[in-house]
């Protein structure tokens, strides 16, 4: 992930001819002031323990409900895997940013922690994870389907199939709500560090534009 704080492009911008090199996409929630205060405490207190592992920036903290990736390469294995014209592709691209964002709520979602966990291909990824909530669950289950129309738009035959098999999308079928923190972190070997017990107070976060230039 880059380092610099996303930039939201415009919103419903359906010209996305000239504006697909380098995009990155995913439906997200932002926590308030007073959370991310919380989530950079309990960074730095397990830095305390494992202060080779390096902090997420403040401006990257967040919760990912559906990672779609760059747009390009997005496009360069769907057009391998089904031939699909840019055009098309484009055109695909554009209802489904707009109707993702369309199916983001206006209202903020309040989340209560579950413990910190390892997340990534290692576990090397720490995390703050959070219970889902009926609300969030079906949030999630509209943002899938709407990513199994852009596929079908697409021409893939078995959208779930192609979007199990595909790098960035193999998860995205499966809502496990966390919040990053760390990158690097030792594990759960027996040389890991203890970890600190987050208070399980409500985190308040807020759902924003899918759409950003790293």
């Amino acid at each position: 992930m880059a380092a610099s704080t996303p930039d939201p492009l415009p919103r419903h911008n359906r010209d996305l001819s000239g504006v697909l090199s380098g995009v990155r996409i995913y439906a997200q929630l932002k926590p308030d002031g007073a959370g991310l205060d919380r989530l950079l405490r309990l960074q730095s207190a397990v830095r305390e323990r494992a202060p080779r592992a390096r902090p997420v920036s403040s401006g990257r903290v967040h919760l990912t409900l559906i990672h779609f990736g760059k747009a390009d390469e997005a496009y360069d294995r769907l057009a391998k895997a089904t031939g699909v014209s840019r055009e098309v592709f484009v055109l695909a691209l554009a209802d489904y940013l707009d109707e993702s964002e369309a199916a983001l709520p206006a209202q903020d979602f309040v989340l209560f922690p579950r413990g910190l966990a390892g997340f990534g291909r290692t576990g090397s990824t720490l995390a703050l994870e959070f219970d889902p909530t009926p609300d969030l669950r079906a949030v999630h289950e509209a943002l899938y389907g709407l990513l199994l129309l852009f596929l079908d738009r697409c021409g893939v035959p078995d959208p779930a199939a192609y979007a199990a098999q595909d790098p960035a999308l193999e998860f995205s079928s499966v809502l496990r709500p966390h919040i990053s923190i760390l990158h690097g972190f030792p594990g759960a070997g027996p040389d890991a560090p203890p970890l600190p017990v987050p208070d399980g107070g409500p985190f308040r976060l807020r759902p924003l534009p899918v759409l950003y230039r790293p």
